[in-house]
């Protein structure tokens, strides 16, 4: 009988901890963003901060706002896709051919 080696290497998704380090700490923001669903719409403008280029405006069913800031695009569109419900599906019946 063998014994297993204890400096086996194991499998990781991910290219390096700092990867997977970040990917755990996005969760944990994600966590932190005041629950799912809890914008009714939101919008995303270009700020004139220094570091963080574009803000998120979100706005609440009780007529609150909540602002956050980024450092792209592409993360401001992911917290309001993540906060805000998706749009209802259009109706199909009148995209046919005559």
């Amino acid at each position: 009988m063998t014994r297993p080696n204890s400096k086996a290497r194991s499998f990781s998704a991910f290219r390096s901890a700092a990867e997977e380090a970040g990917m755990k700490n996005e969760k944990q923001r994600g966590s932190l963003e005041g629950g799912h669903m809890s914008c009714t719409s939101g919008k995303i403008v270009r700020s004139g901060g220094a570091h963080k280029t574009f803000k998120a405006i979100m706005s609440q069913a009780n007529g609150r706002t909540i602002e956050r800031e980024f450092p792209t695009m592409r993360e401001a569109e992911e917290f309001v896709r993540r906060n805000t419900p998706r749009p209802e599906e259009r109706s199909t019946l009148y995209d046919r051919d005559p």
